[in-house]
């Protein structure tokens, strides 16, 4: 989910650019050795001697390691460099531990002493090579610098830069022969590996030459940090050109370090747009679908409260027999809406709005039953309710077209097509049912199959096409005509569902079809009067005014029957005993 991503990127963000905490490599070198892990344990406390060459506890529980793997020349050699930074012993439990480690570990080690720490020392060099020996080794334990007697260098100025420059380690080297920077170049990283310099810098140079060695940048870089101080170190001044190296070599590291967190803060940066961006528009994109849905869900529940006002209006009228089942249908309706707007009122998600039309839907099932009831209809008249208790079934109306049907034969005072399914019909076949959108209420015409969906409380759906990123309905788009088109598609086949949709997708514009903004489908333009499908249409009032002066009119068949649905309103007008309307008279 959105929220994981932009986590992900926070601590990304985070381990990026926070410094990592300091470790204790002594304590830990103590932990591992009381754990009995004493090679981890000496590795841990030869770190602690690196980073802090005089400290006496750390060599003094470094002998201890190196005793136990056995390493007595090298554990001679760290008890005794301990005794040298402290000659007080301070470092051990007592004050004669001291001496009995140092004659046990003398006694231990025999006539060799070649341990870990003595083979890199005692090696002899090669030629031009300067020798690295004991006192190398404690001179660059104790302060850093080791300067061979001859040369002009000042060694407490060195050790100055070197503390300034902390917590980046740095050593100097100083050797008075002529050996040239190859050479130098290898002691430097020999140096630098016997030490465990990972992250510093160790500096050699001779009266010939300079090198430096370091794991954080790279050779060329180094040489020509050392090509800019070679003539300042040429002219004599090898403490300025020491100084001046050292603190090149930190600078430079610096602004490489720089670069890189400001690239990976661009780059994280980046990252947390494109989340934040993605993740706010699908929150648009949710919004917006949520407001749309919540909008139909809303207008069903109007709806719904407008049909429980008209049952509680004509309980008085209803039957004796009858009035406890309307009573009844209004009360599991009433139950399905308060459920129903708990759940509107609390939707999170479209799932939470879809149950609530579920509920509305029941609601409106129960609804029209309490109708039936009204209009004394009794279960045995219809085909059975389900289980939700869904009104009875009408009888379907008389049909005579069909596939066969030759449309051009027909005359358009004739003919005319469902409003919601498209289907091409004889207006004796359609009946006017009333629909409302928003708020905004029309009368269309039903087939048979349409019109017994909803007097059997379904919603309503309509045949549209999506066209330019929205829904068009069947008789405005250009490439559609029901005539031609309806059972050519296969749209005779009622099992299928293709292309219907609810009428709140509908956009509001496509209901004024009296005086339409838009261009009428199917090919027809100019001054053609649209298809036959709403009762206001010439050919339906002229279709049943000449009905009504036929002797052939017969009010019992109830061809021209209205039905209030979704919220069209009821008044005393409309009704009649079987609940329809004649002659366009329903005033809703």
């Amino acid at each position: 989910m959105p929220r994981a991503v932009v986590a992900l990127v926070v601590l990304a963000l985070v381990g990026m650019l926070r410094s990592a905490a300091v470790a204790d490599p002594l304590k830990e070198g103590r932990d591992l050795y009381k754990a009995g892990k004493y090679a981890e344990a000496a590795t841990k406390l030869e770190q602690a001697t690196r980073e802090d060459p005089g400290n006496a506890k750390a060599w003094w529980q470094l002998n201890f390691a190196y005793n136990k793997l056995e390493r007595y020349a090298d554990a001679l050699r760290a008890a005794e460099t301990a005794g040298r930074i402290d000659p007080t012993y301070g470092f051990a439990s007592e004050p004669g531990k001291y001496g009995e480690t140092v004659a046990r570990l003398q006694k231990k080690a025999g006539s060799s002493r070649r341990g870990a720490l003595d083979r890199p020392l005692l090696e002899k060099p090669r030629p031009s090579e300067p020798p690295l020996d004991n006192s190398l080794v404690r001179q660059l334990s104790s302060s850093g610098v080791y300067v061979e007697p001859g040369l002009n260098i000042d060694k407490d100025r060195l050790a100055s830069v070197i503390r300034e420059l902390r917590p980046t380690r740095v050593m100097f080297l100083a050797f008075n022969n002529k050996a040239g920077s190859a050479s130098l170049t290898r002691e430097a990283d020999r140096v630098r590996s016997y030490f465990g310099i990972s992250d510093g810098y160790v500096i050699v140079c001779s009266r010939a030459g300079v090198a430096a060695s370091s794991k954080s940048l790279n050779r060329d870089t180094l040489r020509e940090l050392t090509r800019q101080v070679a003539p300042q170190m040429e002219g004599g001044d090898f403490t300025g050109g020491l100084e001046r190296l050292a603190r090149g070599l930190v600078a430079t590291r610096q602004a490489q370090t720089a670069r890189t967190r400001t690239t990976a803060a661009t780059v994280v940066g980046g990252m947390g747009v494109l989340v934040f961006g993605w993740v706010l528009s699908r929150r648009i994109r949710h919004k917006r679908t949520m407001t749309a849905r919540r909008a139909a869900v809303d207008q069903a529940r109007s709806e719904i409260i407008s049909q429980m006002n008209y049952l509680e209006d004509s309980l008085s009228a209803a039957p004796a027999a009858m009035a406890g089942t309307v009573k009844q249908a209004r009360l599991d309706a009433g139950a399905k809406l308060d459920e129903a707007s708990r759940l509107i009122v609390r939707a999170r998600s479209e799932y939470d709005l879809t149950r609530a039309q579920r509920l509305l839907d029941e609601a409106s099932a129960c609804i029209a039953r309490g109708r039936d009831a009204l209009e004394g209809k009794t279960p045995s008249d219809s085909r059975g309710a389900d289980r939700r208790g869904s009104p009875p079934v009408y009888p379907q109306a008389r049909v005579a077209s069909g596939p066969d049907t030759d449309w051009q034969a027909v005359p358009d005072s004739e003919r005319g097509v469902c409003f919601f399914c498209s289907r091409p019909s004889l207006l004796s076949e359609l009946t006017p049912v009333t629909v409302s959108l928003e708020g905004d209420t029309q009368r269309v015409l039903a087939c048979a199959d349409d019109y017994q969906r909803i007097k059997s409380g379904e919603p309503p759906s309509i045949r549209a096409f999506q066209r330019g990123g929205r829904y068009v309905p069947w008789y405005a788009d250009d490439e559609y005509d029901p005539y031609r088109d309806y059972y050519s598609r296969g749209y005779g086949d009622r099992s299928l569902l293709s292309d219907l949709v609810t009428l709140a997708l509908i956009d509001r514009m496509f209901w004024d079809w009296r005086t339409p903004s838009w261009t009428w489908g199917g090919g027809h333009h100019g001054g053609w009067d649209g298809y036959t499908f709403w009762p206001d249409h010439h050919h339906w009032q002229d279709y049943h005014v000449e009905r009504a002066a036929s002797s052939s009119f017969n009010h019992d068949r109830s061809d021209g029957a209205g039905t209030d649905f979704l919220g069209g309103g009821f008044h005393d007008g409309d009704l009649d005993s079987a609940g329809t309307d004649f002659l366009g008279s329903d005033d809703s």
